[in-house]
């Protein structure tokens, strides 16, 4: 939690010990030179999904479904005017309002482009329905998504049909020679797959160890991107001191 992490970096304030924080994300900590924040934050993927639309975008119409909260989609919205040429951004509550645009000079439907930033599982799975349903319908449909939802494994030669290109912060390769041995280790020792949170303790301890030099310095080695079991580590210092993890998995269907 963030006040652990505020209460680890005050005591250890006149030295340069390393702080690493696995999840705890949040602008206030980046005044802290010390501190290796691991969780990429929203906005960066945010600006990953623009740069995508931005390569497939031909004046489509572009749909963005929003959480409770609409922050994320109006900085998607902000930023894809930004970058395109005129789009027609629409801010939709729910997947079921996407809908097909229409061709004026065949009155044939045209192509959507449909982003997806609420990260339920209930969201993605209606996003990825109403995709499947008019991808089916209309030829050329172009999906996005900010985050991963279970469905787009489950269901990915469907949600193929509308081009889903979506983004994850640990994805495991279980094809890997590592990632095979990892596995089988884990599961030697404790009967079962290994969790989210056992996943992310081995990934982060075993990125900062094979950082540390002979005297046990991590920061003179933060420029090494590397790929541990499911994360990738691929840090980037902020302008006020800390450093953070910009890597990601882009995984397009």
């Amino acid at each position: 939690f963030k006040t652990s992490v505020l209460e680890v970096l005050n005591y250890v304030k006149n030295s340069k010990i390393p702080v690493v924080a696995p999840f705890a994300n949040s602008e206030d900590l980046l005044a802290y030179q010390n501190l290796i924040i691991i969780e990429t934050n929203d906005y960066i993927y945010a600006d990953r999904i623009v740069k995508e639309v931005k390569d497939v975008f031909s004046d489509q119409k572009i749909y963005v479904v929003s959480h409770a909260d609409e922050s994320m989609a109006k900085y998607l919205e902000s930023n894809l005017k930004k970058a395109l040429k005129n789009p027609n951004v629409i801010l939709v509550k729910s997947a079921s309002d996407i809908q097909p645009d229409q061709n004026m000079m065949t009155g044939n439907p045209a192509p959507v482009i449909a982003i997806l930033a609420n990260n339920s599982d209930e969201a993605g799975d209606a996003f990825a329905n109403r995709m499947i349903a008019l991808s089916k319908n209309v030829a050329g449909v172009k999906s996005f998504s900010l985050y991963y939802s279970p469905i787009f494994e489950k269901k990915q030669d469907e949600l193929s049909q509308s081009n889903l290109v979506y983004l994850m912060d640990r994805k495991i390769d279980t094809e890997g020679t590592f990632e095979k041995e990892i596995l089988a280790d884990y599961k030697k020792k404790y009967c079962k797959a290994p969790s989210k949170y056992a996943v992310i303790g081995f990934d982060v301890v075993n990125d900062m160890l094979s950082r540390e030099n002979k005297k046990g310095e991590i920061f003179k080695q933060m420029n090494k991107v590397q790929t541990q079991l499911a994360t990738k580590f691929e840090f980037e210092k902020t302008k006020t001191g800390a450093y953070v993890n910009k890597g990601y998995r882009v995984v397009r269907l």
